[in-house]
């Protein structure tokens, strides 16, 4: 069976290995920084959304390793996203999905409601309109905790057993947005943090999880640092007016 395949039939695909080890330890790093920044903050409820028991989703801040073109821009995965959605995707969103220690299971659900309620069998015939690239910051282990995921949810009906993907870091696994799954509880005494980039195609958004905190959270300045080549994946903060008119037909997909 061809990744292809598989994707289509279970709604997941894990993919080893494509992200150096030195790069995650970074993201780490930056990620603990910001943490430990909001954590002593007032107003902290601004940048994270309480997603189930002791777990947060934190918008975190893209800058230093975040900016980093190997996360968002990795070949390889771009080019089966776009096998999976279309040349034209873009990220939805960015943010980091955080299990504190003693953090219980979460309950099962979709990241996004159906796009058809008044179709219910349709939305499992539809190719995927957008896909979680998940990239754990830690080790996945049973102790550690991960996600998991009801294979065949996606299409309407769960035809496997629940799959655990337990990873090292470095590797990565890839969600259709409608795959029912939910966080395991986390045994460790560290967090564990997991980021979701969501690629998707550009007529979607998700209109449920970004109602007070931003979807992608870059300022200015850093923006101007992404390569002029990836700004098309950015197009979604050039729709937000983040920068200037003359300069949104960078973002113009050829």
């Amino acid at each position: 069976m061809s990744f292809a395949e598989r994707f289509k039939a279970e709604g997941w695909l894990q993919v080893d290995g494509i992200f150096p080890l030195a790069l995650i330890d970074e993201l780490r790093e930056e990620f603990e920084r910001q943490f430990t920044s909001l954590a002593a903050r007032e107003d902290q409820g601004r940048d994270y959304l309480r997603v189930g028991d002791e777990r947060m989703m934190l918008s975190i801040a893209l800058k230093g390793p975040f900016l980093d073109r190997r996360l968002y821009a990795q070949p390889v995965l771009l080019k089966i996203l776009r096998h999976f959605l279309a040349e034209d995707l873009l990220i939805d969103s960015l943010t980091c999905v955080v299990a504190l220690p003693g953090a219980g299971e979460q309950h099962a659900h979709r990241d996004h409601g159906e796009l058809f309620h008044d179709d219910p069998d349709l939305n499992g015939q539809l190719p995927p309109y957008a896909v979680t690239v998940a990239v754990p910051l830690v080790d996945l282990s049973p102790e550690t905790g991960t996600t998991k995921l009801l294979p065949g949810t996606h299409r309407g009906e769960q035809i496997l057993e629940p799959a655990l993907p337990y990873l090292a870091r470095g590797s990565c696994f890839l969600m259709d947005y409608r795959i029912e799954h939910y966080g395991t509880a986390n045994h460790s005494a560290a967090r564990r943090p997991v980021l979701y980039c969501v690629f998707a195609r550009p007529w979607f958004t998700d209109i449920r999880n970004f109602r007070r905190q931003p979807r992608i959270n870059i300022d200015r300045a850093d923006l101007q640092k992404i390569p002029a080549e990836h700004w098309p994946l950015f197009r979604r903060v050039a729709a937000k007016g983040a920068i200037d008119l003359a300069e949104k037909e960078l973002f113009a997909v050829q």
